[in-house]
């Protein structure tokens, strides 16, 4: 009876790290899309000749994000 019930927490362990990776990734590709809107706001607002501190204002915010990510990404969150 005990394998039993070690062999179905085995499974919801293995669901659970799906379930978080799957989360993970969605993240991920949410800030690929985020990034690319920002980039083209950027780049419609240059196009339409919006105020150059509005311009220079989301540019610097699109920075600090990029490097937010970037320092996330070299210091893994541990437990």
């Amino acid at each position: 009876m005990e394998w039993m019930l070690q062999v179905v927490d085995e499974i919801d362990d293995a669901i659970g790290a799906l379930r978080l990776w799957t989360l993970g990734l969605a993240a991920e590709i949410g800030l690929v899309v985020a990034a690319c809107l920002g980039m083209g706001a950027i780049g419609a607002a240059v196009a339409r000749g919006a105020d150059l501190l509005l311009i220079c204002s989301a540019a610097v915010m699109l920075s600090v994000a990029a490097v937010l990510k970037i320092h996330g990404s070299r210091f893994p969150a541990t437990r």
